[in-house]
């Protein structure tokens, strides 16, 4: 295994090409740099509202986001992967298309959502009465569909070019605007409506922004007749997809809030958004820099082969460290930052952290499958989850396992999908058991290492939770340091102008 690689591209043969590896490399930094900061706001805002508001008030927000991003993801057109795949995506008669699209499909969300939310929280009312907020919370949240529906068409562009800088700061922007209004809100309030009102705003801000920030053109109402088509001919499968990966990713905690308390499925949703917080870096690379960059690539008759192999590496290499860091630390963060209600989040932590681990190398498949056009695969990985959380659900209910159960079933189902696009993937010729079997081995290596220092060692045990956590962070991170810096020692060297001969220098050999 030699993950000596940044997201690193094949040589230049012409200035466009290499005009897009710059953009490709400095868009990574971009995308790194820019989650580091947002994750660290969205950690801070966190803890701050745990102390303010009821443990249910989280629940009922993750019921909310899941109703909204499952609303999204079923309408999913592809609008921004039709445009970065498209040869047509710079023309203004598709981007005006693909923008009329965007409109119209907000302004349909926000209804459709309006419409739901009294029979959703009859529903959920059922199991737990604070259920009942979500007539109005929902309604409220849906605004912001149509918001960012009518978000600038120059959001579609900067995707395809990878013109990510500006993008990312316009981000970090709404960001720390929405963190700052929620805690605010949720202080002088002490109600859930704090978090649904911060949404709104946010997305006001960011479709002012959007026209603000990004270099304007003319936007026009229209449909293309041809662009229409190729955009949902290319969008079909896209739709099936994301739809399931929806399912696959927030099934857990729809269906948990109908059978646990709400309190306690409140505690499970600040784990699992932590645990999270691995895949989201993933999959924002894989949508802002990996699609784009390999649907550039394979236009340019480079192999997929050859450049999953340069990607592959650094990306498990980043996801295994920060999968490690959660599941060692998990039960002295919570214990450090949050109060005792929250402890039991220590204990699904860890065991999401790996399923998330698994769901990693899902992202990592799902963007070559989405260059190559197979996108009915990324829907097949998203069934086979659902379909493996359907058979468990049944001996999690017979038996009573309790949330802790239903955390190990979330995980193991994880797996069972990475599996599954393993396969897929090796009909594409991406064979790469051997450094993923590795990385496995790592992960559970460091993790179990961690865990047993913290737990049989009294001068560690006993030491105050940040002390813990300096402590067992340093482990992490000595124990990966040797590929921690074949990783990032190519791209400092990089940045300091000492490889700029070789952009292909940067890449790892084959394992």
């Amino acid at each position: 295994m030699d993950p000596q690689a940044s997201i690193p591209l094949p040589e230049s043969t012409g200035p466009d090409r290499a005009a897009f590896s710059a953009r490709a490399r400095a868009g990574t930094g971009w995308v790194v740099a820019g989650f580091g900061i947002g994750q660290a706001l969205r950690l801070a805002a966190n803890i701050a509202l745990a102390a303010l508001l009821f443990e249910e008030a989280f629940a009922l927000m993750a019921i909310v986001a899941a109703v909204m991003q499952g609303l999204s993801m079923f309408s999913d057109l592809g609008l921004q992967p039709s445009v970065v795949q498209n040869c047509r995506g710079d023309e203004p008669d598709f981007l005006n298309t693909a923008w009329t699209l965007q409109v119209i499909r907000g302004a349909v969300l926000c209804l459709t959502a309006a419409l739901l939310a009294w029979p959703l929280a009859t529903l959920y009312g059922a199991n737990d009465p604070m259920a009942l907020e979500l007539r109005w919370l929902i309604p409220l949240v849906a605004l912001t569909a149509l918001i960012d529906g009518v978000q600038s068409s120059r959001m579609l562009s900067a995707a395809r070019q990878m013109q990510l800088g500006t993008v990312t700061r316009l981000e970090l922007l709404v960001q720390m605007c929405n963190a700052i209004v929620m805690v605010g809100l949720a202080w002088l309030t002490r109600s859930v409506y704090a978090l649904a009102i911060a949404a709104v705003l946010a997305a006001g801000l960011r479709t002012f922004l959007s026209y603000w920030m990004l270099p304007n053109r003319a936007h026009r109402l229209m449909l293309d007749p041809a662009s229409v088509r190729e955009i949902f001919s290319f969008g079909k499968w896209i739709f099936l997809s994301t739809l399931l990966s929806f399912l696959a990713l927030q099934i857990d905690r729809l269906v948990f809030a109908g059978l646990f308390p709400l309190a306690e499925v409140g505690v499970y949703s600040i784990a699992a958004s932590l645990a999270l917080m691995v895949s989201a870096l993933i999959g924002t690379l894989q949508t802002k820099v990996i699609f784009p960059w390999y649907a550039r690539m394979l236009d340019e008759g480079v192999g997929l082969d050859e450049a999953f192999r340069r990607t592959r590496a650094p990306v498990l290499v980043v996801s295994t460290y920060m999968a490690t860091l959660l599941i060692v630390g998990a039960t002295s963060f919570f214990e450090l930052a949050y109060d005792h209600r929250y402890a039991q989040a220590g204990v699904f932590l860890p065991i999401l952290a790996v399923g998330v681990w698994f769901g990693c190398l899902e992202n990592m498949y799902g963007a070559a499958f989405l260059a190559t056009g197979h996108s009915r695969w990324v829907a097949v990985g998203g069934a086979v989850k659902l379909f493996c959380f359907a058979s468990l659900l049944v001996p999690l209910m017979v038996w009573d396992w309790g949330l802790t159960g239903a955390a190990v079933v979330v995980a193991t189902c994880e797996m069972v999908r990475a599996m599954v696009n393993q396969y897929l993937g090796r009909q594409l010729g991406l064979r790469n058991l051997r450094i993923e079997s590795a990385m496995l081995f790592m992960l559970l290596l460091a993790s179990g290492l961690g865990l047993l220092v913290v737990e049989h060692v009294p001068l560690v045990a006993e030491q105050h939770p940040s002390i813990r956590l300096l402590i067992l962070g340093s482990l992490v991170t000595l124990l990966f340091s040797p590929v921690l810096v074949r990783v990032g020692l190519p791209i400092l060297r990089y940045r300091a102008g000492k490889s700029d001969a070789d952009p292909a220098s940067l890449s790892a050999p084959h394992p």
